[in-house]
């Protein structure tokens, strides 16, 4: 039973990346004040399997009031998890900061996706974030997990109508009459 769902699933696992290219989301998006600015932290996945997307790369940009801006700043993944970090050197002020996950230093094709956060640094170094956008975040994901979640259904009732000789089994207490 279990090979036959795999054989059903398998080829829609295969085939879930477009073009064979990695599909990177920004998660987790974080602010805290160090310094001279700001300390950006982000996660990287794969938008198809939610599994840790380490060496690409996040270049975050952030524009204020009066055409204010910083960046680019590319974040480093130090531990190779894809965990992403750096300095984004603003002042105290409103921000809305841009993270875009792109390429980076892998070898595997991928398609990039960007993440905005709006944040506020005051002048004593309270950071205040509002709500991020961006990237395919939730709907992508749901439209995934139940796209995956039928073909499970769909595959484990093949399977079991296969088991049972593929007829669904005659009411109790009735019989054909001739």
């Amino acid at each position: 039973m279990v090979l036959a769902v795999a054989v059903l699933v398998a080829p829609g696992v295969a085939s879930a990346h477009v073009a064979g290219r990695v599909q990177l989301l920004v998660v987790d998006l974080r602010f805290t004040h160090m310094g001279p600015g700001l300390m950006v932290s982000a996660d990287l996945i794969d938008r198809d399997s939610g599994a840790s997307a380490a060496g690409f790369a996040i270049d975050v940009t952030a524009r204020g009031a009066n055409d204010a801006s910083a960046g680019p700043v590319t974040l480093t993944d130090p531990r190779g998890r894809g965990h992403y970090e750096g300095m984004l050197p603003v002042a105290p002020g409103s921000w809305t900061v841009t993270a875009k996950a792109g390429q980076g230093t892998s070898a595997l094709p991928a398609l990039g996706s960007t993440r905005s956060a709006e944040v506020k640094l005051d002048a004593s170094g309270a950071v205040t974030q509002g709500g991020s956008h961006g990237g395919g975040s939730g709907l992508a994901v749901w439209l995934a997990l139940g796209g995956a979640a039928l073909v499970l259904a769909v595959g484990g009732f093949l399977v079991l109508t296969r088991r049972t000789g593929g007829s669904a089994p005659e009411a109790v207490g009735q019989h054909a009459r001739m």
